[in-house]
C-alpha cells in the first residue's frame, strides 16, 4: 500500500491510502484534550424529587467506516476503525461540564458532588465520526449517551436511558479543531434527549 500512496501528479489516491491518512490525522490530533464546552440549558418543568450524584464513567471518540451511519446496524461500535484519545484524556473536564449541565437543568432536587445522595447516576458518552461515502460529503458526528440510575447502597440499576444526537461537520477535516464544534453539538443533543426521557418517565411514581 505504501507504493500506491507515493503517486505523483493529479492521480487520485486509492481509498485505502486516504483512509490511512485520515486515521493517522486522528492519532496526531489526540495530542490535545477535546474540551466539552459549557452547555446553555433551560431548567426543566418536570424535576425529579430526589438528590443524585452524577458521575461520568467513560468517554470515548471513535472513527467509523465511511457510510456506517447510513446503514441499518444500530451499533456503530461494530464499525470502529480507530480510537481518538483526546476525549478520553479530558474525562475530568467533561464530567464537570456535564455536572454543571445537570445543575442548570435542575433535573434532580439536588446534585451532590460528595457525600450521600438518594440516587447514583452513571453516564457513558460515545462519539462516532463518519467520514461519509467516498470522502466527498460532510462528516457526520453521532453521540450516544448511556445513563443508569442506581441505588447507592446496593448498586442495583433502577432505571436506565439512552440519548442520541447528531451533527454535521465539514467535508474535509484538518484535525481536532474541526471536530470541536460538531462534537459539542452532537453531545448537547444527546444529553437533551436522555434527560428529556428521564424527566418524562412515569416510572418515577413507582420507585
Amino acid at each position: 500500500m505504501e507504493r500506491m500512496c507515493r503517486t505523483h501528479g493529479p492521480t487520485r489516491r486509492p481509498l485505502g491510502c486516504r483512509l490511512l491518512t485520515l486515521v493517522v490525522g486522528w492519532a496526531l490530533s489526540g495530542c490535545n484534550h477535546l474540551v466539552l464546552e459549557p452547555i446553555l440549558v433551560v431548567p426543566t418543568n418536570q424535576p425529579v424529587p430526589y438528590s443524585a450524584r452524577v458521575q461520568l464513567a467513560d468517554v470515548g471518540a471513535y472513527l467509523v467506516q465511511s457510510g456506517a451511519t447510513m446503514i441499518a446496524d444500530p451499533s456503530l461500535q461494530n464499525h470502529v476503525i480507530a480510537k481518538v484519545p483526546s476525549a478520553e484524556r479530558a474525562q475530568p473536564q467533561w464530567e464537570e461540564a456535564i455536572r454543571e449541565y445537570v445543575l442548570g437543568r435542575r433535573t434532580f432536587r439536588q446534585v451532590v458532588k460528595e457525600g450521600p445522595a438518594d440516587l447514583s447516576m452513571t453516564l457513558r458518552v460515545f462519539i462516532y465520526v463518519d467520514p461519509s461515502t467516498s470522502f466527498t460529503f460532510n462528516h457526520i458526528y453521532v453521540a450516544k449517551v448511556d445513563g443508569a440510575l442506581r441505588d447507592p447502597h446496593s448498586g442495583r440499576v433502577l432505571l436506565d436511558y439512552v440519548g442520541t444526537g447528531q451533527a454535521v461537520g465539514a467535508v474535509s477535516r484538518g484535525g481536532q479543531e474541526d471536530d470541536r464544534e460538531p462534537i459539542n453539538r452532537a453531545v448537547r443533543a444527546a444529553l437533551n434527549d436522555l434527560f428529556g426521557k428521564l424527566e418524562q418517565d412515569k416510572r418515577w411514581q413507582h420507585l
